[in-house]
């Protein structure tokens, strides 16, 4: 790809790939939305949503190494189109059961879908890489996927409120069928034959955990799903709460703690819409370590200072600059990731990296919300900062003959 055309969108495949992939995401993330505020709709308890909220997580830690198995067996064509259509009965589970039971189940098969989906997404923005442009295409694909997150969380909360939470499922299954349709008749890999290269990926997960560049990649993911999509956004709601209380005001304008969490929760989801791309943009032209370094010692700074003062307006820059920075930061790692995977399995070392990120993001709210006193998050938001810096330091010295 040209240096000209770096910022335009990226290739027709990995764009087709990715907004296939936000389809299937806008029912999930449209769930994370009413469940919580509308238990009764499901007759359920709210600890019942709690679990029905983590489960889909949990459950990756299987489905990661097992999606790479089948990629590996089928190639990506089959898998892809298998999962889209499975997440059609998922969304039939959410919107006509009321069983606990079946909404349990329909969360596990959610979480395998999306190991499928995401693993072939990541797969295909590889494989139409160069080194020149992999950290561009992968972050595009990343952020083109948040679309359904935001869509999904947006219109299906509003739709919801309007014309039933059914009919709101049912729109969504259409987007998906639709999303299909065109991915099944428009994508490049549908006549491409398993080459050599991808049945040669058929492997012992747990072998790869022996490569220490794989385990390094993965325990900074494992700490970043940890510090940013778990810690920080789980437990958000509580330091504010703790520090400014229920109601406040921030440029003269009045807020309450749910608004300002939701405000702020939402500024995460459009930088990675928006700061993803530009991450994988400067990491593809000034270097992926530079920016690696630069993007941790940001985050880190935003971490050490966010609970310094009792200013609600200083809270709120660093907070802005942590999760701007986040972004930044998880960009580098996936061209890193890539490096990896073209001397590997690309299949084997993206799920191996998915699983450390879902364990990550699964343990940062149980950390937060449940072993550790209000009191002392700023501390634990301060020594998280460290346990980044040191791993980006610990992947700096391993990668630094090897890339610039």
């Amino acid at each position: 790809m040209a240096s000209g055309s770096r910022l335009r969108l990226p290739p027709f495949p990995i764009t087709i790939t990715s907004l296939s992939v936000a389809a299937a995401l806008l029912g999930d993330a449209m769930l994370y939305v009413v469940m919580p505020s509308r238990p009764e709709l499901w007759h359920i308890s709210i600890f019942q949503v709690g679990i029905l909220l983590s489960v889909n997580r949990l459950v990756r830690l299987f489905t990661n190494p097992a999606s790479s198995y089948i990629v590996a067996r089928f190639g990506v064509y089959q898998p892809f189109q298998w999962s889209l259509l499975a997440s059609l009965g998922v969304l039939v589970g959410y919107a006509f059961s009321s069983s606990f039971t079946l909404l349990v189940l329909a969360r596990l098969a959610w979480g395998a879908c999306w190991s499928t989906l995401r693993l072939v997404s990541q797969w295909i923005a590889s494989d139409q890489s160069n080194e020149r442009n992999v950290g561009f295409n992968l972050a595009s694909n990343a952020s083109l996927i948040r679309i359904g997150s935001i869509g999904g969380a947006l219109f299906g909360g509003i739709l919801s409120d309007y014309i039933g939470y059914k009919l709101t499922f049912s729109i969504f299954g259409a987007l998906t069928i639709l999303s299909w349709l065109v991915w099944r008749n428009a994508s490049s890999y549908r006549n491409k034959p398993i080459g050599e290269h991808l049945k040669g990926e058929r492997h012992n997960f747990l072998a790869l955990l022996k490569n220490l560049d794989i385990l390094l990649i993965g325990m900074s993911g494992l700490a970043i799903g940890l510090v940013i999509s778990g810690l920080m956004s789980a437990s958000l709601g509580h330091f504010i709460r703790s520090n400014f209380g229920t109601d406040f005001s921030l440029l003269f304008i009045s807020f309450t703690v749910t608004a300002y969490t939701g405000l702020m929760l939402g500024f995460r989801s459009f930088s990675e819409v928006f700061v993803g791309p530009f991450g994988g943009y400067i990491s593809d032209r000034y270097g992926r370590l530079k920016v690696l370094v630069i993007s941790v010692l940001l985050s880190s700074v935003g971490l050490l200072l966010v609970g310094a003062t009792d200013d609600i307006l200083f809270t709120t820059i660093m907070l802005t600059l942590i999760f701007a920075s986040a972004v930044l930061l998880m960009m580098q790692l996936l061209p890193l990731v890539s490096v990896v995977a073209e001397q590997n399995s690309r299949s084997g070392v993206f799920s191996v990296y998915n699983t450390f990120q879902d364990f990550g993001s699964a343990l940062g709210p149980l950390v937060g919300l449940s072993l550790i006193s209000t009191r002392y998050l700023s501390l634990l938001y301060q020594s998280s900062s460290v346990l980044l810096i040191i791993l980006v330091l610990l992947l700096v010295f391993q990668f630094r003959r090897r890339l610039v």
